[in-house]
Protein backbone atom coordinates (compact mmCIF):
# COMPACT_ATOMS: atom_id res chain seq x y z
CA UNK A 1 0.00 0.00 0.00
CA UNK A 2 1.60 3.18 -1.17
CA UNK A 3 1.94 5.65 1.74
CA UNK A 4 -0.08 8.55 -0.23
CA UNK A 5 -3.84 6.09 0.10
CA UNK A 6 -4.98 6.82 3.64
CA UNK A 7 -5.91 3.61 5.85
CA UNK A 8 -9.17 1.42 5.39
CA UNK A 9 -11.00 3.23 8.35
CA UNK A 10 -11.76 0.48 10.61
CA UNK A 11 -15.78 -0.58 11.81
CA UNK A 12 -17.14 0.44 15.38
CA UNK A 13 -17.38 -3.45 17.16
CA UNK A 14 -21.06 -4.19 16.71
CA UNK A 15 -21.49 -2.53 12.89
CA UNK A 16 -22.87 -5.49 10.65
CA UNK A 17 -20.24 -6.38 7.46
CA UNK A 18 -20.35 -7.93 4.37
CA UNK A 19 -17.38 -9.87 2.54
CA UNK A 20 -17.81 -10.89 -0.76
CA UNK A 21 -16.68 -14.49 -2.02
CA UNK A 22 -15.52 -16.40 -4.34
CA UNK A 23 -18.69 -18.53 -4.37
CA UNK A 24 -20.84 -14.90 -4.89
CA UNK A 25 -22.23 -15.56 -1.88
CA UNK A 26 -21.18 -12.65 0.60
CA UNK A 27 -20.56 -13.62 4.33
CA UNK A 28 -21.99 -11.26 6.43
CA UNK A 29 -21.05 -10.84 10.00
CA UNK A 30 -20.72 -8.35 13.18
CA UNK A 31 -17.77 -6.88 13.86
CA UNK A 32 -16.53 -8.38 17.79
CA UNK A 33 -13.31 -7.37 18.06
CA UNK A 34 -10.13 -6.28 16.19
CA UNK A 35 -6.25 -6.94 16.39
CA UNK A 36 -4.33 -4.31 14.60
CA UNK A 37 -4.76 -5.48 11.10
CA UNK A 38 -7.51 -7.62 11.03
CA UNK A 39 -11.13 -7.72 12.28
CA UNK A 40 -13.10 -10.80 13.98
CA UNK A 41 -16.56 -11.29 12.65
CA UNK A 42 -19.28 -13.33 13.65
CA UNK A 43 -22.09 -14.39 11.64
CA UNK A 44 -26.12 -12.78 12.26
CA UNK A 45 -27.71 -15.25 15.12
CA UNK A 46 -24.04 -16.67 16.66
CA UNK A 47 -21.81 -18.81 15.08
CA UNK A 48 -18.16 -19.34 14.05
CA UNK A 49 -15.76 -16.20 14.24
CA UNK A 50 -13.80 -15.47 11.33
CA UNK A 51 -11.07 -12.69 10.70
CA UNK A 52 -10.73 -10.24 7.67
CA UNK A 53 -9.00 -7.53 6.59
CA UNK A 54 -11.00 -3.91 6.99
CA UNK A 55 -9.96 -3.63 2.96
CA UNK A 56 -12.19 -6.72 2.26
CA UNK A 57 -15.37 -5.32 3.95
CA UNK A 58 -17.98 -3.49 2.62
CA UNK A 59 -21.60 -1.95 4.18
CA UNK A 60 -24.53 -4.81 3.43
CA UNK A 61 -26.62 -3.79 0.75
CA UNK A 62 -30.75 -3.45 1.37
CA UNK A 63 -30.79 -7.36 0.64
CA UNK A 64 -28.57 -8.23 2.91
CA UNK A 65 -29.72 -5.95 5.74
CA UNK A 66 -32.97 -7.35 5.75
CA UNK A 67 -31.56 -10.67 5.84
CA UNK A 68 -29.92 -9.51 8.82
CA UNK A 69 -32.96 -7.93 10.91
CA UNK A 70 -34.76 -11.92 9.68
CA UNK A 71 -31.94 -13.69 11.84
CA UNK A 72 -31.22 -11.15 14.79
CA UNK A 73 -34.67 -10.72 15.89
CA UNK A 74 -35.53 -13.03 18.93
CA UNK A 75 -38.26 -15.30 18.90
CA UNK A 76 -40.94 -15.19 21.04
CA UNK A 77 -42.29 -18.06 22.50
CA UNK A 78 -46.01 -19.28 22.46
CA UNK A 79 -47.92 -19.36 25.55
CA UNK A 80 -49.49 -23.04 25.66
CA UNK A 81 -53.34 -23.10 25.21
CA UNK A 82 -55.66 -23.22 28.44
CA UNK A 83 -56.19 -26.88 29.53
CA UNK A 84 -59.67 -26.93 29.94
CA UNK A 85 -61.20 -28.46 33.51
CA UNK A 86 -62.54 -31.69 32.51
CA UNK A 87 -64.31 -32.45 36.07
CA UNK A 88 -67.05 -30.59 37.99
CA UNK A 89 -65.73 -31.38 41.05
CA UNK A 90 -62.69 -31.49 43.51
CA UNK A 91 -60.51 -34.32 42.47
CA UNK A 92 -60.17 -37.52 44.74
CA UNK A 93 -57.80 -37.83 46.90
CA UNK A 94 -57.42 -41.56 47.77
CA UNK A 95 -56.08 -42.37 51.59
CA UNK A 96 -52.59 -43.70 52.65
CA UNK A 97 -53.99 -45.97 54.77
CA UNK A 98 -55.40 -49.05 54.36
CA UNK A 99 -59.13 -49.78 54.32
CA UNK A 100 -60.20 -51.57 57.49
CA UNK A 101 -61.32 -55.16 57.48
CA UNK A 102 -65.24 -55.63 57.23
CA UNK A 103 -67.26 -56.13 60.17
CA UNK A 104 -69.91 -59.17 58.95
CA UNK A 105 -73.43 -59.44 60.09
CA UNK A 106 -74.02 -61.26 63.38
CA UNK A 107 -74.69 -64.91 63.36
CA UNK A 108 -74.47 -64.51 59.39
CA UNK A 109 -72.71 -67.42 58.27
CA UNK A 110 -72.06 -65.98 54.69
CA UNK A 111 -70.59 -62.68 55.84
CA UNK A 112 -68.92 -64.81 57.98
CA UNK A 113 -66.88 -66.89 55.66
CA UNK A 114 -66.73 -63.58 53.21
CA UNK A 115 -64.99 -62.20 56.25
CA UNK A 116 -62.40 -64.98 56.56
CA UNK A 117 -61.53 -64.90 52.81
CA UNK A 118 -61.31 -61.19 52.95
CA UNK A 119 -58.74 -61.25 55.57
CA UNK A 120 -57.01 -64.46 53.51
CA UNK A 121 -56.88 -61.97 50.53
CA UNK A 122 -55.92 -58.87 52.32
CA UNK A 123 -52.73 -60.81 53.90
CA UNK A 124 -51.49 -61.96 50.12
CA UNK A 125 -52.14 -58.58 49.22
CA UNK A 126 -54.71 -59.13 46.66
CA UNK A 127 -56.78 -56.44 47.62
CA UNK A 128 -59.37 -56.83 44.15
CA UNK A 129 -60.41 -59.92 46.01
CA UNK A 130 -60.55 -58.73 49.27
CA UNK A 131 -62.55 -55.75 48.05
CA UNK A 132 -65.14 -58.37 46.66
CA UNK A 133 -65.43 -59.71 49.91
CA UNK A 134 -66.07 -56.61 51.73
CA UNK A 135 -68.91 -55.90 48.82
CA UNK A 136 -70.37 -59.62 49.54
CA UNK A 137 -70.41 -58.48 53.50
CA UNK A 138 -72.37 -55.50 52.54
CA UNK A 139 -75.13 -56.88 50.66
CA UNK A 140 -76.32 -58.16 54.13
CA UNK A 141 -78.75 -59.92 54.49
CA UNK A 142 -77.99 -62.31 51.19
CA UNK A 143 -80.59 -63.20 48.64
CA UNK A 144 -78.63 -64.46 45.54
CA UNK A 145 -75.09 -63.98 46.26
CA UNK A 146 -72.58 -61.86 44.32
CA UNK A 147 -69.81 -63.42 44.59
CA UNK A 148 -68.97 -66.88 44.66
CA UNK A 149 -67.27 -67.98 47.37
CA UNK A 150 -65.63 -71.15 47.84
CA UNK A 151 -67.17 -73.63 50.40
CA UNK A 152 -64.21 -74.20 52.72
CA UNK A 153 -62.30 -71.98 55.08
CA UNK A 154 -58.90 -70.64 53.92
Amino acid sequence: MPATEPPTPLPDLGTYMAEDTTEGTPRIGRVTAWDGSLLHLQPPGGGTVWTAAPADLRRPDERERALIRILTRPVTAMAPPPVPQTWQEPPVVLSVEPVPPAVPAPGCAPCALAADWERHHRHREDHSAAADCRVEIRNHPHGTPKLRLPDGRP
